[in-house]
């Protein structure tokens, strides 16, 4: 019998410099067997050491994209934010490293094509929401470009911490959410061969499994592109 490829994909949202909850982060994904590691930025700008959460993205050679605010502290812009960061807080490897992230970044794991960014594309303030009783509809042309070029099966972004699977009836966004403050802060793990992803939630300083659910169920909306979006959306939560 031929053994499968193990495709596991090991997703991390904004980071905002939680050094403790990112090292916890990447060891139990690692332990779970991912075959790669990836982060959707922001790594700066929170409560922790944003210097020693660079360093721990780089030991465990995550595939990271910048997020905005990554950018800003690069162009001396918005340090009014909550817990921002200033310029001579991080050391010269890692705003080298921020310097040299790209905006988005082309990942294959087997025939399995990923887009990783941050916003949509190269934007990485651009928000994506189909609409619920509360929130209207978000949409997005950079996203609708995306879905009919037909390069990629799947979009995985961050920005709106939030941890959502938004489905297409071409391509599949997954949104990271994050791994800081209070809300459900936690990562989640794509089991590509068992078309199954999993949400964990961070318990303290643990993480647990907190959600299992097929990549592609039956009862998902299944949306053409984002003009679609009417705002009777049942979120997919990862958590």
């Amino acid at each position: 019998m031929v053994k499968k490829e193990a495709l596991r994909l090991g997703i991390i949202g904004d980071v905002h410099a939680e050094d403790v909850r990112l090292e916890n982060s990447l060891s139990y994904l690692a332990n779970q067997g991912c075959d790669k590691i990836v982060c959707t930025g922001d790594i700066i700008d929170g409560p922790g050491c944003p210097n020693r959460s660079v360093e721990l993205l780089k030991a465990f050679s995550v595939v990271t994209v910048r997020g905005n605010h990554d950018r800003w502290i690069i162009e001396n812009k918005a340090r009014h934010v909550k817990n921002a960061h200033k310029i001579n807080d991080l050391s010269r490897s890692t705003l080298d490293y921020l310097t040299m992230l790209p905006s988005q970044a082309k990942i294959m794991l087997g025939k399995i094509r990923v887009l990783l960014c941050h916003g949509v594309g190269r934007n990485d303030l651009k928000k994506v929401w189909p609409g619920t009783n509360r929130l209207e509809p978000i949409r997005s042309s950079e996203l609708d470009r995306i879905i009919c070029e037909e390069k990629f099966d799947y979009v995985i972004n961050g920005h709106i911490h939030f941890r959502t699977m938004v489905h297409f009836k071409k391509m599949t966004l997954i949104n990271a959410g994050t791994i800081s403050g209070d809300f459900s802060p936690g990562c989640t793990l794509i089991d590509f061969n068992e078309n199954m992803i999993h949400g964990s939630l961070f318990e303290g300083s643990n993480l647990k499994l907190s959600k299992s659910q097929n990549l592609h169920g039956e009862n998902y909306t299944i949306w053409e592109n984002t003009e679609t979006f009417n705002g009777r959306w049942d979120p997919v939560t990862l958590f």
